[in-house]
């Protein structure tokens, strides 16, 4: 019998596909569903040669300005002919890419991918524990519809980032704690969260803590059944500094997080029934050549629906986003594992916390119930158990990029960290509350910043009032 996980840790980072960042893993381990590096894609001009994919992704710089990764764009993306139920070919993400960067030569960068020399931590996790090779983002559109299914196995029928009331009605899986279980949760944030503008969240504010408190939690056994960690999702001009890896953050900085979060794991006491997943929320508009599949919803589920999108983009999620990078970490898992037996998504998060600290509640939709879960990932038992501690290496700096400069306090914020806000801005006035300004005329990181945090404050101060 595998043994019991006490203890599930997700780190979501930001915007990579499978193959920008692992693919190249298949040259060490032929298992592995990755890059043979013939990959190929349609150039961005006729009359031009098709874009092979290539090992030379760089730290910052061969994604800015940011790939289109919306719904319509990623349809683009997976198909070049425009049926990406039919028959998706992948091979659209250069034209995709020239529609944004306006220049055939950097459009072709989206096929760089990283190879285990210049993306060492996370490819030696992957080696050393557990690569999934068939782990779909949810949606095939952007981050905040995909970061609603990782906690709700839905985005409440969002389908765009544009959108407010989703993450403020959102049913998650957070709510079965209270009602079913003695287990408890945790998020920890570097300061922002969308699922701070939550409806049921609000009310508990005291399970938002900081990253420095995880490393404390953590080394001395304080953490939770489940625990969500948030990265950095701007420079803040304060010191802060972003590492949640989206593009054109340094991917160096992603890659100390978690070598960061691994230690302070492996110093824990209930190291040795803990589960450390590292997972990525959606491709970014990057080159992946895996299709992703087209789910059936069994009636006997559909009592349990998942909200259809609305027109121009309706939709009903049946189709799975772009494949993305999932890694496993744990002491009860030997070197070279491989999970590729099922088409895992981000609904197998709430289905494993549900079936493993939450099993008498209710599921909450039709994808959720579907979604293979992963609590047998860990295989080792009794003496088998590894007592070694992996060595990881130092991160990979691209050659001629400059980091130890401090951002600028008036470093222009991220779309996600403005719509932060303005989630944050709505969840206020859904509750009657006052919100700190107007989101709408917020442009720097710092004053992206200030304005969550003093939004924080006024929802601390009503006492978490619904």
């Amino acid at each position: 019998m595998p043994t019991q996980i006490q203890r599930l840790v997700v780190l979501m980072l930001e915007n990579r596909s499978f193959d920008h960042m692992l693919g190249f893993l298949k040259k060490t381990n032929p298992a592995i569903n990755g890059l043979t590096g013939t990959e190929w894609n349609y150039p961005a001009t006729e009359l031009a040669p098709n874009v092979v994919v290539s090992n030379d992704a760089g730290d910052v710089e061969d994604l800015d300005p940011d790939p289109n990764h919306e719904f319509a764009h990623v349809t683009n993306q997976v198909s070049s002919t425009g049926d990406p139920v039919g028959d998706p070919d992948m091979k659209g993400f250069v034209r995709d890419y020239f529609t944004n960067c306006k220049n055939a030569a950097h459009a072709a960068g989206i096929m760089k991918c990283f190879t285990p020399a210049t993306l060492p931590i996370l490819s030696t996790l992957a080696t050393q524990y557990a690569v999934c090779d068939r782990w779909f983002s949810s949606v095939p559109g952007s981050t905040i519809p995909n970061r609603l299914f990782v906690h709700g196995a839905s985005s409440a029928g969002s389908l765009t980032q544009d959108v407010l009331i989703a993450p403020f009605t959102l049913h998650t899986i957070f709510e079965s704690f209270d009602a079913t279980t003695p287990y408890d949760f945790a998020i920890y944030t570097s300061g922002s969260s969308v699922l701070m503008a939550n409806r049921y969240l609000v009310q508990h504010l005291d399970k938002f803590h900081s990253y420095e408190q995880f490393v404390f939690d953590a080394t001395h056994g304080n953490l939770p059944a489940y625990t969500f960690i948030e990265p950095a999702y701007d420079d803040d001009g304060n010191g802060l500094f972003a590492n949640s890896q989206h593009p054109d953050f340094p991917v160096d900085r992603g890659e100390a997080l978690i070598r960061e979060i691994y230690y302070a794991l492996t110093r824990s006491p209930d190291w040795k029934s803990t589960l450390f997943l590292i997972l990525y929320d959606e491709h970014g508009g990057i080159f992946d050549h895996v299709p992703p599949p087209v789910l059936t919803c069994n009636p006997a589920n559909a009592h349990l629906p998942v909200p259809p999108a609305t027109p121009p983009d309706a939709f009903d999620f049946t189709r799975l986003g772009v494949r993305v990078p999932a890694v496993f970490v744990s002491p009860c898992i030997p070197p070279g594992t491989i999970l590729n037996d099922q088409n895992y998504e981000h609904s197998s998060v709430v289905a494993t916390v549900r079936k493993l600290f939450c099993p008498g509640s209710q599921p909450l939709t039709w994808r959720e119930v579907q979604a293979p879960t992963f609590e047998n990932v860990l295989t080792l038992t009794g003496s088998a158990i590894r007592a070694d501690i992996v060595k990881l290496p130092d991160p990979v700096v691209s050659g001629g990029v400059d980091l130890s400069a401090a951002a600028a306090p008036d470093t222009p914020a991220t779309d996600l960290s403005v719509l932060m806000a303005g989630a944050m801005h709505y969840s206020l006035q859904q509750r009657g509350l006052t919100p700190p300004g107007d989101p709408a005329t917020l442009t720097t990181a710092s004053q992206v910043a200030n304005y969550l945090q003093q939004a924080q404050q006024v929802s601390k101060k009503a006492g978490g009032a619904a």
